[in-house]
Order: structure tokens, then sequence, then C-alpha cells
């Protein structure tokens, strides 16, 4: 590194022959990251204290200033998790997680749009760090930042001694917004333009904070991605025996889900909990995939806002891949379902409603019943639940929806999907083609250029809040027609997605 000679980012490049990585003005203190043929990137960035002893389970905090320069050309640790298949093996982790990264074009500007990504990963895994950007930042000349937020027990904990404090996951989103809101303007972003967007938990988080007063008036836009403030499942989709799943609960049902671990630690009070050391705490983070309402921070179920149309009035881009549920039902079902078991998979569903359901879903029409099973669950956990929040928002403001349908597109867990369920998309399968990552395989040419009109929509989104544009298939809003854009390598078409998904029979 050179030290001669410093870039502030979007500022003056260095002299010629000079070889210099960009240095960057933030409130706690300067931050140096690496100078690319692209673009600059900046990571591993404080926008909050540490959540650790006395602090955990605590609103965050400010961060403390720094003297001197610091480093941000590697990624901050993620935080506490449990294994998951798009982590790369050896990712560090701690409690002291609450950083972002920064990635802006090389070439100098000011004031470009600003992307705020949250990563998905059921509110269980996930970070931040494992997006490249680049792309995506270089091409649509945009200013893009990745989060990383507190997760499961530590992120989204609740306990009748903290009364509505919880959703700390949530708050340090917040926490991160207000950070681009104070901060950006050094790294060449626009603070009056900013989209929150994310996918599957990280799609879930947007939509709730758009119905967050603390939220209100930290970003302009948003976008959506495999998820949906309705998203929820039935009895049995998830597994044999589990009961039908939604991601929000009152504040109450996850205070006495905190009381009661805490019970089964032998702690009398939180102080107990506090003392106790992460690891101790890591093997029961996956009860605490939940988002508390009835709080300041998300005063109602997030669906009831929606539908009572008191959300931001903002524009929303948001949309599904076309086999959301597929992983999903082979993990549910690892014998698989037979032609007899299938009647009985839907009964445990949907109850009195399984015979319409059935007769709308036939086995015969699928690759088999677990497909079958696969594009039910699909249709009414995830794609149809969107298009109903979609339509809601469209009463206030500009709304555009997709189905993203590419079958031979990488998988989230990184194994191919067997031959009696294919041809199908897999739950957040778009991402591949918005971002790179470490251990993804590349993409084929047709899907590269699928990628590049993904890029394209959603840059011009980010910019205006319409993806529209020269040279590319018109994308209509979604209003009384139904229309979303089919998004696929052989032709990007509209299509009727309430007729396509059968939305009807599930609303």
């Amino acid at each position: 590194m050179a030290s001669a000679s410093m870039l502030v980012a979007g500022g003056t490049p260095a002299r010629a022959g000079e070889v210099s990585d960009p240095v960057a003005v933030t409130a706690s203190g300067k931050v140096r990251g690496t100078a690319q043929s692209q673009v600059h990137r900046f990571r591993g960035i404080p926008y909050a204290a540490p959540p650790t002893g006395e602090r955990r389970w605590q609103p965050p905090q400010p961060p403390s200033p720094w003297p001197g320069i610091r480093d941000a050309t590697k990624a901050g640790p993620a935080c506490m998790q449990q294994e998951a298949p798009d982590m790369p093996k050896g990712t560090p982790q701690s409690e002291d997680c609450l950083t972002l990264e920064v990635t802006t074009p090389a070439r100098p500007g000011k004031r470009r749009p600003v992307m705020v990504w949250v990563p998905g990963g059921g509110f269980i895994t996930g970070a931040g760090s494992i997006y490249d950007t680049a792309r995506l930042a270089a091409a649509g000349d945009l200013v893009v930042v990745t989060v990383n937020y507190r997760l499961g027990v530590f992120g989204f904990f609740a306990h009748p001694e903290l009364g509505e404090a919880s959703n700390f996951g949530l708050q340090d989103q917040v926490a991160a917004l207000g950070w681009v809101r104070a901060n950006i303007s050094a790294f060449g972003g626009d603070p009056g333009k900013v989209t929150l967007a994310g996918a599957s938990a990280g799609a879930m988080s947007t939509c709730t904070l758009m119905t967050s007063p603390a939220a209100r008036g930290l970003f302009h836009r948003a976008i959506v991605q495999s998820g949906s403030c309705r998203t929820s499942h039935p009895a049995g989709a998830l597994g044999t025996g589990m009961p039908a799943i939604s991601s929000w609960h009152p504040i109450q049902t996850i205070q006495g889900a905190g009381q009661a671990l805490a019970e089964q630690l032998g702690c009398a009070d939180v102080a107990c909990l506090r003392r106790k050391k992460a690891g101790e705490l890591l093997p029961y983070t996956a009860q605490f995939p939940l988002l508390a309402y009835g709080t300041s921070l998300v005063p109602q179920e997030p669906a009831k806002i929606f539908a009572a149309g008191k959300q931001a009035t903002i524009p929303l881009l948001q949309g599904n891949a076309h086999d959301e549920h597929v992983e999903f039902i082979l993990t549910a079902y690892p014998h698989d379902i037979t032609t007899r078991q299938y009647p009985a998979v839907l009964k445990t569903a949907f109850g009195a409603a399984a015979p319409r359901v059935e007769r709308r879903y036939p086995a015969r029409r699928f690759p088999s019943p677990i497909a079958a099973a696969g594009r039910v669950f699909s249709d009414s956990g995830w794609i149809c639940p969107s298009w109903k929040a979609g339509r809601e928002h469209a009463r206030k403001a500009p709304t555009y929806a997709y189905v993203f349908t590419d079958p031979s597109a990488p998988t989230p867990s990184g194994q191919p999907l067997p031959a009696h369920v294919r041809p199908a998309t897999a739950h957040g399968a778009e991402t591949f083609y918005l971002f790179d990552f470490p251990d993804a395989p590349g993409l084929t040419a047709d899907q590269r250029r699928l990628a590049d009109q993904l890029v394209g929509y959603w840059t011009r989104f980010i910019r205006t809040g319409d993806p529209n544009g020269a040279g590319s298939t018109t994308w209509p809003r979604l209003d009384a027609a139904d229309s979303a854009l089919n998004l696929a390598p052989d032709a990007v078409r509209p299509v009727n997605i309430k007729v396509a998904h059968h939305c009807g029979l599930w609303f």
C-alpha cells in the first residue's frame, strides 16, 4: 500500500504512476480500502459498538471513534451462527460483528444512488461479506453497502425482563441505515437516494422496516426478493409433524421462548444469560428465527399494516424464484412423497380445501408427487403472498413484480436438484445473477446475458424507482391486470402472475 498519496472516495484520482488505495472520512474516523480495476472496496467498517457483555440484547450503540486511518481491506467477522451451505468454510465469527462493507465505482463521481443489501439466511445465518458486489456497483454506477446484523438467539431473543426490547437484528439494520445517511456521501453516495434490498430473510426484513416508524425516511425505495411480509407456510410444508409457520409473532410469544431458554440453562435472570459464553448460547440459535411485533419498532404484524396501506409510500420491486419451495420440500421429505401420500400431505396443510387444491395441482401433471407438493407450497407460501402484498402496495406507490425462471441456475445449497423435481428454479436463485460468491459456479454465456438484464433492471429501479429503460423488455407495473415480468434466459416477457400461479385459489 502507498501512504504518500491517498484518495478520498469519489475525489481526485492519484497522479500518474502512483498506486494509491482509497481513503474515506467517516464520522468515527478515516478508513482505508482497496483500489481495484473497476471499484473501491471498504470492508469491516463498524457501524455500531460491539454488542458484547452488557450490550448483549441491548439496542445498538454508536461505534467509538478511532485515531489515524483504520484498515478497511478485510471483511469483519460474521455474526455468530451455525454452519450454513452458503457460508464459506472457515469464515471467522464473533459477537463483535456489527460491520458493513461499501463498494463504489473507481471512477470519480459523487451523489451516486445507494443500495443497502440485507443478507438472507432465515434470521439465523448469513453475512454481508459473502456478497461480491463489484459487478453491480461498476455496471450500475452505484454505491453498494452490505450489512452484518445479529442473528438467532443473539439477534431475535426476547425475555419478560427486557420488556419490549427485541428484534435486535432489525435494530442493527436501522442503525446501519442511520450510518449510511450520516456517512455515505464520503463514499460518493447520495443519502437522499437509498434503496433497501434483500432476499429471503433480507426481503422479510426489508418489508418489515417498510412498516417501522424507526426506519421511516431512512430509505426511499425497496427491493424484496424471495420473501414478503405475507410469507408463511402451512402445516407439513417444512416437514412431517411441523406446524404452520410464520416469521412474525407477538412479542409475548418470543418472550416466552426466551424465558424457557433461561430456565433450561439454569438462569433466573438476563444477567445470568449475559454471563454465558457465546458458544453456550449458539446451540439454541435456531429457536429464534422470529420477528416480534407489538413493539415500538414493529407496532403491528406487518401483513396487517400492508393490508391497511400504512406502510412507507415508496416504489417497490418484488418477486420470487419460480420454485421457491423445491429445496425445502426435498429437505422436509428426504424419503420422498408417494402418489398415495400426496393427498395426505395436502390434507395436513389445507384441511377441507385439500381436494380443491389437488384438482388444481394433480400429481400426474408434475415430474413426481414431491415436485407437485413443491409447486403447491411455492405458490401458496411464497409467490402468491408476494403477489398479494404487491397488489396492496400498488394502491399506494409504483410496484413491479417478477418471477425468476431459470432451471439451470445455481442453488443456494450448492447441490444440483434431483431429476424427479426438475425443471425447477430454487429459492434465492436470482441472487447469483446480481452478485458473485466465493464458491459458486460461474454463469454460462446465456446466464450472463440474463444477469446483465437483471443488473440493468435493478440498477434503473435503484436510480429512478422505475426498472424500465431503452433496449429492454417493458416491465409493466403490478396493477389490476396482475402483470409481472418473467425473467428467463430464453425470454424476458410479461406474465399474468395471478393466473400462472393460481393466486385466486390462495387469496
